[in-house]
């Protein structure tokens, strides 16, 4: 089916100016000389971007691209593969547009093939004096300069291989930059991975490089220190020090990297702060607050002028969880709209619900959880668990009890959630109602052993929630 195809799924992902500029790319005769192209690139572009089935049928687009001609799918075919191939070739140039450092490198390598030694030194100089005024030492950083500083190496080679430079000793020592904070980072990738999941992963050279930073060699270099320090984080958790280190340097060199980067990195420090109130150690809530703090206050956060809203629900949880019902209010009102418009209603009715629950207003909560439509899988398992938790705590029995079984149906019958968020939440339903019947005295439980059993069952939701209301 032609909505459907390599060409339309493609065309799908770009935005407006892009699709433009692609437009203008196809229309160049450098890049493209045959006119039926462009026709099928006018005949499609105007159902952008949803681009419908019924408005991308083989007959109509075959007509406006070849009129008064037959219907030859394969011959359209072969026209949309070229267009494909155009679409392939725009979207490299896009990439390798986006990386000034790389295009000049490239520049470097064409003015030394070409014997013009002038404009190579030029060229040269105009690089080091771009990456000198660049705030990022990011891990891209060096690979880039590693290759410029190659490039002036080899074109001193070729050019007069007696005269000396510290090109090759800077070409040599930024290539031990970069395949050192690479290394480290893909090392914290593997302990992290292999903290959830049930995998190994062969390391190569790990103990060896190690050994060479626990000496305190290359430190001095952002990049290596920060990923050494989540390197430690993970070989040596009970060292709060390592923990310590690693904000420090955070809040020093973070703007030395990308956003994204430097989000990642954070990531890390976030779930040090998770594994260890997951452990007990509730003098880590405070730290994760303030970690989130900074995200907001670096803007770390929010990617493209929007706050993701699993973002937003972690920020609100630990918030509450802190007692910091003021800032929190403040934050969700402040940042709402920094929410994707699809699901900016839904997200700000739950948190402000949450926001009630722990501020122990539950009609108010009530209200809110009854009048909102969570049409997403996940706010619906969230919803429907913190309504539980409020008739739990008005003592609305009736609803409460009724509740208990709609919400184990939608959980048995609902094929889009995955097995271990239906253990989780069944587990959730199946103890909130025996504490229930417990607090009515309906039914006797001895305490203790419901406590025992709680701790032993493996996935439970809310978990502290339920040991608390036992309690």
């Amino acid at each position: 089916m032609l909505h459907k195809s390599k060409l339309i799924n493609l065309l799908r992902t770009c935005s407006v100016r892009e699709l433009k500029r692609f437009e203008e790319f196809v229309l160049s005769p450098f890049h493209n000389k045959n006119e039926n192209v462009i026709k099928l690139l006018e005949a499609i572009r105007k159902f952008y971007p949803e681009f419908e089935e019924s408005n991308l049928q083989w007959e109509k687009i075959f007509k406006k691209v070849v009129p008064n001609e037959p219907l030859d799918e394969q011959r359209l075919r072969y026209i949309m593969t070229d267009l494909t191939k155009l679409l392939e070739e725009f979207f490299i140039y896009l990439e390798f547009d986006k990386v000034e450092v790389y295009r000049r490198h490239k520049l470097l390598m064409s003015y030394d093939k070409r014997d013009l030694p002038k404009y190579f030194t030029q060229t040269y100089n105009e690089i080091q004096e771009y990456q000198r005024k660049s705030n990022f030492r990011d891990v891209d950083y060096y690979f880039y300069q590693h290759l410029v500083e190659e490039d002036a190496y080899l074109h001193q080679l070729n050019n007069d291989s007696r005269t000396t430079g510290d090109s090759l000793q800077q070409a040599i020592d930024n290539l031990d930059y970069y395949y050192l904070s690479n290394k480290l980072r893909f090392c914290c990738v593997i302990f992290n991975r292999q903290d959830v999941l049930q995998v190994k992963y062969s390391n190569r050279l790990y103990n060896e490089i190690l050994t060479i930073l626990k000496q305190g060699e290359y430190l001095d270099i952002p990049a290596i220190r920060i990923y050494y320090q989540i390197l430690m984080t993970f070989i040596e958790p009970e060292n709060e020090e390592h923990y310590e280190l690693l904000t420090s340097q955070l809040l020093e060199h973070s703007s030395k990297f990308t956003k994204e980067e430097s989000k990642d990195m954070y990531v890390f420090a976030l779930n040090y702060c998770i594994k260890k109130l997951n452990s007990g150690k509730l003098n880590h809530l405070q730290e994760l607050l303030k970690l989130y703090k900074t995200l907001l206050e670096k803007e770390i956060i929010i990617n493209k002028g929007e706050l993701s809203p699993s973002d937003f629900k972690n920020i609100v949880t630990t918030g509450l969880r802190s007692s910091d019902f003021e800032w929190v209010e403040k934050f969700i009102n402040q940042y709402k709209d920094l929410l994707p418009k699809d699901i900016r209603t839904n997200t700000y009715h739950y948190t402000m619900a949450f926001l009630y629950y722990y501020k122990k207003e539950f009609s108010q909560a009530l209200k809110l959880l009854k009048s909102s439509d969570f049409e997403d899988i996940y706010f619906q398992l969230d919803a429907r668990s913190l309504l539980l938790r409020t008739y739990f705590e008005l003592k609305e029995d009736e609803p409460f009890f009724s509740l208990t079984d709609a919400f184990s149906t939608y959980l048995k019958r609902n094929k889009l959630i995955s097995e271990y968020q239906r253990d989780a939440y069944l587990n959730f339903v199946k103890y909130t109602k025996k504490i229930m019947q417990l607090k009515n005295g309906t039914v006797k439980f001895n305490k203790e052993e419901l406590i025992s059993e709680l701790q032993t069952v493996q996935p439970v939701a809310s978990l502290q929630w339920l040991l608390e209301k036992i309690g």
